[in-house]
């Protein structure tokens, strides 16, 4: 029998954990660099630094093609354009991850408060969940240009459980990557590490630790925690 979660809250990481959101972040980069007359990169040379911001994979493009990394130029007109051609194009190729919808509705059903927690801008995270995801499904989504302090700090997490009006002491955080993980400790919270995102954690981890390797097996971690 499936354990009640009422009082619980479930916090999500968006980019590479609920949602594969790399290709168009992937194609955005792209049209930057071939409109300064530079080459592509491949999908692999910037995938496990998505969740570092569009500058960083600007600069990652920039550097691919051996050009000159100008902060000035990244910020008034590079960025401006990957932003400009990214909202445009938001969900061409992005798409939940498999099972990740019908866990969360189960979630739902038994009475957990999802919620999410992400350091993507919170324009971008909400026309993400709006497009493609059911997000009047989440208690509160909250960008990381709308916290005082991103991921790794706990504090993030923890003022997206108050927005939740949820219980610190009975949420988990789920995410991809050693950044949420990181955020995890610092807020003392269970994390799940779902393998299939963008980042990879590297020596001992911090937090309790659960780890899976695809959507429906998260409920499974969590009853594990909870119990």
């Amino acid at each position: 029998m499936k354990q009640d979660l009422a009082g619980w809250t479930i916090v999500i990481d968006l980019d590479g954990t609920l949602v594969e959101t790399a290709p168009d972040l992937h194609a955005a980069l792209n049209h930057v660099l071939e409109a300064e007359g530079l080459t592509p990169v491949p999908l692999d040379t910037i995938r496990m630094m998505i969740g570092d911001g569009a500058k960083a994979l600007i600069r990652k493009g920039l550097s691919h093609n051996n050009a000159p990394i100008d902060e000035a130029d990244i910020d008034t007109r590079l960025w401006p354009a990957f932003l400009k051609y990214y909202e445009a194009n938001i969900s061409q190729h992005s798409v939940p991850y498999d099972g990740a919808v019908e866990t969360l509705d189960d979630l739902r059903q038994r009475g957990a408060t999802l919620a999410i927690c992400t350091n993507k801008a919170q324009h971008l995270a909400e026309q993400v969940l709006n497009e493609l995801a059911p997000a009047t499904c989440f208690a509160a989504i909250l960008g990381g240009d709308r916290t005082i302090t991103k991921k790794p700090s706990g504090a993030h997490i923890l003022e997206t459980v108050a927005l939740s009006h949820g219980d610190a002491s009975r949420t988990i955080m789920i995410g991809d990557s050693q950044t949420d993980e990181r955020a995890a400790s610092d807020a003392q919270l269970p994390f799940i590490m779902v393998s299939f995102g963008y980042g990879r954690l590297t020596g001992a981890p911090l937090s309790h630790l659960e780890e899976v390797d695809r959507w429906t097996n998260v409920e499974e971690a969590i009853n594990r925690i909870v119990h």
